[in-house]
Protein backbone atom coordinates (compact mmCIF):
# COMPACT_ATOMS: atom_id res chain seq x y z
CA UNK A 1 0.00 0.00 0.00
CA UNK A 2 1.51 3.54 -0.70
CA UNK A 3 2.09 6.23 1.34
CA UNK A 4 0.57 8.77 -0.55
CA UNK A 5 -3.27 7.45 -0.35
CA UNK A 6 -5.74 9.91 0.64
CA UNK A 7 -8.75 8.60 0.31
CA UNK A 8 -11.21 5.47 0.09
CA UNK A 9 -8.77 3.23 1.89
CA UNK A 10 -9.81 2.10 5.47
CA UNK A 11 -7.81 -1.70 6.81
CA UNK A 12 -9.76 -3.25 9.89
CA UNK A 13 -7.29 -4.11 12.23
CA UNK A 14 -9.51 -5.54 15.34
CA UNK A 15 -13.05 -6.09 15.63
CA UNK A 16 -15.73 -3.38 15.08
CA UNK A 17 -18.68 -1.76 17.72
CA UNK A 18 -20.14 1.32 17.67
CA UNK A 19 -18.99 4.57 19.17
CA UNK A 20 -16.70 5.77 16.71
CA UNK A 21 -14.24 8.37 18.12
CA UNK A 22 -11.60 9.74 16.24
CA UNK A 23 -7.83 9.45 18.33
CA UNK A 24 -5.70 10.89 16.15
CA UNK A 25 -5.55 11.80 12.35
CA UNK A 26 -7.82 12.21 9.94
CA UNK A 27 -11.54 13.07 9.53
CA UNK A 28 -13.88 10.63 11.45
CA UNK A 29 -16.00 8.17 8.84
CA UNK A 30 -19.61 9.45 8.35
CA UNK A 31 -18.88 13.01 9.03
CA UNK A 32 -21.63 15.20 7.38
CA UNK A 33 -21.31 16.25 4.02
CA UNK A 34 -23.30 19.01 4.03
CA UNK A 35 -23.33 21.82 7.14
CA UNK A 36 -26.44 21.55 8.99
CA UNK A 37 -27.86 25.18 10.79
CA UNK A 38 -26.14 25.96 14.00
CA UNK A 39 -28.02 25.45 17.16
CA UNK A 40 -30.25 29.20 18.43
CA UNK A 41 -28.21 30.84 20.96
CA UNK A 42 -30.03 31.57 24.19
CA UNK A 43 -30.24 35.02 24.86
CA UNK A 44 -30.13 34.38 28.67
CA UNK A 45 -26.85 32.45 28.53
CA UNK A 46 -24.07 33.85 30.20
CA UNK A 47 -21.08 34.66 28.01
CA UNK A 48 -17.18 34.97 28.96
CA UNK A 49 -14.50 36.34 27.17
CA UNK A 50 -11.42 33.70 25.91
CA UNK A 51 -8.42 33.16 24.04
CA UNK A 52 -7.31 30.63 21.87
CA UNK A 53 -4.56 28.45 23.02
CA UNK A 54 -4.75 25.25 20.02
CA UNK A 55 -1.61 26.75 18.01
CA UNK A 56 -2.78 25.27 14.77
CA UNK A 57 -5.99 27.02 15.10
CA UNK A 58 -9.32 26.13 16.74
CA UNK A 59 -12.01 24.59 14.55
CA UNK A 60 -15.60 25.91 14.24
CA UNK A 61 -17.79 23.60 13.75
CA UNK A 62 -21.76 23.38 13.57
CA UNK A 63 -22.77 21.15 15.81
CA UNK A 64 -20.61 19.66 18.97
CA UNK A 65 -18.52 17.38 16.71
CA UNK A 66 -20.17 18.06 13.42
CA UNK A 67 -18.76 19.34 10.29
CA UNK A 68 -15.79 22.01 10.56
CA UNK A 69 -16.63 25.62 8.82
CA UNK A 70 -13.41 27.37 9.39
CA UNK A 71 -10.82 27.47 11.96
CA UNK A 72 -10.33 30.58 15.14
CA UNK A 73 -6.63 31.84 14.86
CA UNK A 74 -4.30 31.49 17.90
CA UNK A 75 -4.63 33.80 20.43
CA UNK A 76 -8.01 35.23 19.19
CA UNK A 77 -9.90 37.05 21.66
CA UNK A 78 -13.83 35.59 21.68
CA UNK A 79 -16.64 35.36 23.44
CA UNK A 80 -18.65 32.04 24.35
CA UNK A 81 -21.32 30.66 26.58
CA UNK A 82 -19.52 30.21 29.75
CA UNK A 83 -18.85 26.59 30.31
CA UNK A 84 -16.03 24.60 31.64
CA UNK A 85 -15.89 21.67 29.15
CA UNK A 86 -17.22 20.28 26.13
CA UNK A 87 -18.58 22.25 23.96
CA UNK A 88 -19.46 26.10 23.71
CA UNK A 89 -21.38 28.21 21.39
CA UNK A 90 -19.68 31.56 20.07
CA UNK A 91 -21.33 34.84 20.67
CA UNK A 92 -18.73 37.45 20.02
CA UNK A 93 -15.55 38.37 18.27
CA UNK A 94 -15.93 35.75 15.16
CA UNK A 95 -17.75 35.78 11.87
CA UNK A 96 -21.46 36.73 11.79
CA UNK A 97 -22.19 33.61 10.27
CA UNK A 98 -20.21 31.67 12.96
CA UNK A 99 -22.55 33.04 16.01
CA UNK A 100 -23.97 30.13 17.32
CA UNK A 101 -21.38 27.77 15.84
CA UNK A 102 -19.24 25.43 18.43
CA UNK A 103 -16.21 25.10 19.70
CA UNK A 104 -14.02 22.80 21.82
CA UNK A 105 -13.80 24.55 25.65
CA UNK A 106 -10.60 22.32 25.72
CA UNK A 107 -8.66 25.01 23.59
CA UNK A 108 -9.99 28.55 25.14
CA UNK A 109 -8.18 29.74 28.16
CA UNK A 110 -10.22 31.64 30.10
CA UNK A 111 -10.00 35.74 30.88
CA UNK A 112 -10.26 37.84 33.49
CA UNK A 113 -9.59 37.41 37.12
CA UNK A 114 -12.99 36.36 39.57
CA UNK A 115 -15.02 38.38 41.53
CA UNK A 116 -18.68 38.00 43.44
CA UNK A 117 -21.28 41.56 43.88
CA UNK A 118 -21.29 42.09 47.25
CA UNK A 119 -23.60 45.22 46.66
CA UNK A 120 -26.76 44.79 48.82
CA UNK A 121 -28.54 46.89 46.47
CA UNK A 122 -27.24 45.45 43.11
CA UNK A 123 -24.49 46.56 41.31
CA UNK A 124 -24.81 49.23 38.40
CA UNK A 125 -23.05 48.27 34.80
CA UNK A 126 -21.94 51.53 32.87
CA UNK A 127 -20.61 52.05 29.57
CA UNK A 128 -17.53 53.87 30.96
CA UNK A 129 -15.38 53.59 33.86
CA UNK A 130 -17.60 56.76 35.30
CA UNK A 131 -21.03 56.50 37.22
CA UNK A 132 -21.68 59.63 35.25
CA UNK A 133 -21.89 57.34 31.93
CA UNK A 134 -24.79 55.85 31.10
CA UNK A 135 -26.25 52.54 32.68
CA UNK A 136 -27.03 49.74 30.93
CA UNK A 137 -28.13 47.18 33.68
CA UNK A 138 -27.55 46.28 37.11
CA UNK A 139 -26.50 43.10 38.79
CA UNK A 140 -27.64 41.02 41.89
CA UNK A 141 -25.95 40.50 45.00
CA UNK A 142 -23.73 37.66 45.06
CA UNK A 143 -23.61 37.28 41.10
CA UNK A 144 -20.13 35.66 40.26
CA UNK A 145 -18.62 37.34 36.89
CA UNK A 146 -15.46 38.30 35.59
CA UNK A 147 -13.57 41.25 35.47
CA UNK A 148 -10.25 42.76 34.02
CA UNK A 149 -7.78 42.18 36.81
CA UNK A 150 -6.55 45.63 36.80
CA UNK A 151 -9.36 49.04 37.70
CA UNK A 152 -9.27 51.91 35.87
CA UNK A 153 -10.70 54.95 37.73
CA UNK A 154 -12.13 52.17 40.54
CA UNK A 155 -14.39 50.69 37.62
CA UNK A 156 -13.73 47.38 36.12
CA UNK A 157 -14.79 46.19 32.87
CA UNK A 158 -16.56 43.10 32.62
CA UNK A 159 -15.21 39.62 31.02
CA UNK A 160 -17.55 37.41 31.60
CA UNK A 161 -20.41 35.63 33.62
CA UNK A 162 -23.04 38.19 32.22
CA UNK A 163 -25.53 38.38 29.43
CA UNK A 164 -23.44 39.22 25.90
CA UNK A 165 -24.97 42.84 26.17
CA UNK A 166 -23.29 43.92 29.49
CA UNK A 167 -20.14 42.50 28.54
CA UNK A 168 -17.54 45.12 27.87
CA UNK A 169 -19.36 47.69 30.72
CA UNK A 170 -17.89 48.42 33.78
CA UNK A 171 -18.58 47.87 37.25
CA UNK A 172 -17.45 49.92 40.51
CA UNK A 173 -14.95 48.03 42.31
CA UNK A 174 -16.49 49.09 45.57
CA UNK A 175 -19.53 46.61 45.13
CA UNK A 176 -17.25 43.71 44.92
CA UNK A 177 -14.95 41.06 46.60
CA UNK A 178 -12.28 38.83 45.05
CA UNK A 179 -14.10 35.23 44.22
CA UNK A 180 -14.18 32.47 41.55
CA UNK A 181 -14.28 33.05 38.25
CA UNK A 182 -16.97 32.07 35.76
CA UNK A 183 -16.03 29.84 32.59
CA UNK A 184 -13.34 27.46 34.06
CA UNK A 185 -9.77 27.87 34.53
CA UNK A 186 -7.89 30.42 33.48
CA UNK A 187 -5.05 27.98 31.48
CA UNK A 188 -6.81 26.19 28.50
CA UNK A 189 -5.57 22.94 26.58
CA UNK A 190 -2.10 24.05 25.05
CA UNK A 191 -0.41 23.01 21.68
CA UNK A 192 -2.30 21.60 19.12
CA UNK A 193 -4.46 18.96 17.84
CA UNK A 194 -4.27 16.16 19.19
CA UNK A 195 -0.49 14.50 17.57
CA UNK A 196 -0.74 11.05 15.63
CA UNK A 197 1.54 8.29 16.12
CA UNK A 198 4.96 9.08 14.93
CA UNK A 199 5.63 5.86 12.38
CA UNK A 200 2.09 5.98 11.48
CA UNK A 201 2.12 9.85 10.62
CA UNK A 202 5.03 9.24 8.08
CA UNK A 203 3.15 6.78 6.18
CA UNK A 204 0.31 9.37 6.66
CA UNK A 205 -1.78 7.23 8.84
CA UNK A 206 -4.63 8.31 11.60
CA UNK A 207 -6.34 5.81 14.50
CA UNK A 208 -10.09 5.55 15.18
CA UNK A 209 -11.32 3.74 17.96
CA UNK A 210 -14.40 1.67 17.22
CA UNK A 211 -15.70 0.26 20.43
CA UNK A 212 -13.17 -2.60 20.96
CA UNK A 213 -11.63 -2.41 17.48
CA UNK A 214 -9.22 -0.34 15.74
CA UNK A 215 -9.32 1.05 12.10
CA UNK A 216 -6.18 2.47 10.30
CA UNK A 217 -7.36 5.52 8.15
CA UNK A 218 -5.24 7.85 5.50
CA UNK A 219 -4.98 11.17 7.01
CA UNK A 220 -5.70 13.92 4.81
CA UNK A 221 -3.08 16.38 6.13
CA UNK A 222 -0.65 16.62 8.19
CA UNK A 223 -1.48 20.05 9.67
CA UNK A 224 -4.65 20.00 11.62
CA UNK A 225 -6.52 22.63 13.38
CA UNK A 226 -7.92 21.60 16.91
CA UNK A 227 -11.05 20.52 17.29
Amino acid sequence: MRTGIRTGMALAVAGAASGLTLLAGGTAAGSATHARPATPVDPDALVCRYEVTAKDGLEVRKTPGGAAVGALPYAAHIGADCETTGWTQLRQGVKAEWIGDWVSRTYLKRIGCGHTVTAKDGLPVYTDPDAKSQQIGTLDPGTRINTSCTSKNGFFGLEGGVKLPLIGGWVSGSGLTAGNPVGGVLAGGGGTSTPGLPLLAGAGLGILALGGGIVLVTRRRQAKAAS
